[in-house]
């Protein structure tokens, strides 16, 4: 048994690692053994003990663009005209929202339709027939079971949209979409939480995809989706007055929105984890501070 474990063993701390409380909004953060696409998610922490977040939380949101994905396929049953030819943007309902909180394995985390008409993000079903992900494993698959174990459920409020009845609804979750709200773009008729502590202008909504993004990705727009240019991210924000638009980040920072079957649009998933979580006290080759796991 190495020292660092004996001291945390004993309820001490090692000198070579720090609470995660410690760093500070704006810090990044990795797992090494919590995978998209076989790398490490590099995550920033966009605030620490948020208002209506969990008590004694640090929220991670994954610095880059991990995957580009549409938000939800095209619903081929749906009454709705609208969500039968360009999907829908209720978040509860959503595939993305499932995905998300899946840790199946390739082609099983579509299981269960989460309303009559749901369908899953085939080919047939996403705009352009760009990047389905109806055969993915979910993207908790690749994490660590330390990190998974980690996650706190986290409340969130979400607008619904006047197709839906209107007001909001409130979801629980893991792993999420921001909301207008929390990125600091206002409110889309109803508050969706507070802004986080990451977010003060356009600049700092900015975000890039990664290589592998770029590089798995069915869009290949190379003057445009390239490591070096920020790219277009979804918020879990429907607009309010469509029943198939969801809001979104343009490349800029500013706010948009997209047909909820859109596969070319960004995902930047984000967490919760407990203050108390051990962290490396300098960060490594990527500027992450590494998180140390008590069976490290």
């Amino acid at each position: 048994m190495t020292p660092a474990k004996m001291l945390i063993m004993m309820g001490r701390k090692p000198k070579n690692v720090q609470p995660i409380s410690n760093l500070s909004v704006g810090d990044l953060v990795k797992d090494t053994a919590t995978k998209y696409y076989g790398s490490p998610i590099i995550w920033v922490i966009a605030d620490k003990n948020h208002a209506g977040y969990p008590t004694d939380s640090v929220t991670l949101l994954s610095k880059y663009i991990l995957t580009l994905k549409c938000f939800d396929a095209m619903e081929p049953s749906n009454d709705n005209s609208t969500r039968r030819n360009y999907g829908n943007n209720r978040y509860i309902h959503s595939n993305i929202r499932q995905w998300l909180n899946s840790a199946a394995a390739a082609g099983a985390w579509y299981t269960t339709a989460q309303h009559s008409a749901d369908a899953p993000p085939t080919n047939a079903n996403v705009e352009g027939n760009y990047n389905e992900y109806d055969a993915e494993a979910g993207f908790q698959n690749d994490f660590s079971a330390n990190f998974r174990n980690a996650l706190l459920s986290t409340s969130l409020t979400v607008v619904k949209a006047s197709a839906d009845g209107g007001g909001t609804e409130t979801v629980t979750d893991k792993v999420f979409l921001l909301s207008r709200t929390e990125v600091g773009l206002a409110n889309e008729g109803y508050a969706e939480g507070s802004k986080l502590a990451l977010f003060s202008d356009n600049t700092s909504r900015q975000a890039y995809p990664t290589a592998l993004c770029v590089s798995n990705s069915e869009y290949t727009d190379a003057t445009s989706l390239k490591t070096d240019s920020p790219w277009r991210w979804w918020l879990r924000t429907p607009s309010a007055s469509s029943a198939c638009r969801v809001r979104r980040v343009d490349p800029d920072g500013s706010l948009n929105y997209a047909s909820a079957l859109d596969g070319r649009n960004g995902i930047r998933p984000a967490c919760n984890l407990p203050s108390s979580i051990l962290v490396s006290d300098t960060p490594d080759e990527d500027g992450a501070y590494i998180i140390q796991w008590r069976d490290n």
